[in-house]
């Protein structure tokens, strides 16, 4: 166990600078100073500098560019491995495939936990700047944001040990798609009132996160607080899902003819 977690510490390790040497780390964090330049413009044309518009803005902007994080870092890690054959050598390493998918997993979500930890510092210095106060509800929003892309990283990954690039893509749109449109399906068959349909939706809830869950852009916006026994809720329940994905994809991996 303990030769397991060095080697997959040591995979997250190098995972996590390839992220930090890439182009596509750097290319979003440069595209984002004119886009949040953009909205300290508001105030220079005394239009009001709306401090719950710039939340918004600003947290949408990380949930969009850390959803390209996800989408290209996470089919960069396995798949051309697979292709080159490069996945040996690592292997001949660690000697486990469960801490080859842990590791690459931990590379992914620490390049996604520099990049909202600095989006929110500087999103909370621009509002420090200009209003004079400590908007801590904004490395909540942004924890809520990680803790919802973790998610969708298992899954990619899990996918990717079994199927090609478009397929992955097409899928993970599936699953988060489905996952943003629970709440809106229970209502529908709630009024229809058929148990079969509510037996199926519950099962497939046990597949497919609730991503419903971490929708509290509002909550945070408007400064409206947050309890710790829901952010500790969604805690417990991203790690159980990201647990079910990678232990099915180390499953997966260890079947697989390599």
């Amino acid at each position: 166990m303990k030769q397991t977690l060095k080697a997959a510490f040591w995979i997250s390790w190098y995972t996590f600078l390839e992220a930090l040497r890439s182009r596509l780390l750097l290319g979003i964090f440069v595209l984002l100073i004119p886009l949040a330049a953009s909205a300290w413009m508001l105030d220079f044309y005394q239009i009001g500098f709306q401090v719950k518009l710039v939340k918004d803005i600003g947290l949408s902007l990380m949930s969009l560019f850390g959803l390209l994080i996800v989408i290209f870092m996470s089919l960069e890690q396995i798949m051309p491995d697979l292709e080159k054959r490069s996945i040996y050598f690592l292997l001949t390493r660690c000697q486990d495939r469960r801490a080859y998918l842990i590791g690459r997993f931990a590379g992914v979500v620490s390049t996604l936990a520099l990049f909202h930890g600095l989006m929110g510092f500087v999103l909370m210095l621009l509002l420090r700047w200009h209003d004079g106060a400590w908007f801590w509800e904004i490395p909540l929003g942004s924890l809520l944001l990680l803790l919802k892309q973790s998610v969708v990283v298992a899954i990619i990954l899990m996918l990717a040990i079994v199927t090609t690039r478009i397929v992955v893509m097409s899928s993970a749109v599936l699953f988060y798609v489905l996952g943003h449109s629970q709440d809106i399906a229970r209502m529908l068959l709630q009024r229809k009132q058929i148990p079969a349909l509510n037996w199926l939706l519950e099962g497939i809830t046990l597949l497919i996160p609730d991503f419903g869950l971490y929708e509290m852009r509002l909550t945070v916006i408007h400064d409206l607080p947050i309890h710790l026994g829901a952010l500790g809720f969604l805690t417990f329940y991203t790690a159980m899902a990201c647990m079910l994905y990678l232990t099915f994809g180390s499953w997966l991996l260890t079947r697989r003819d390599l």
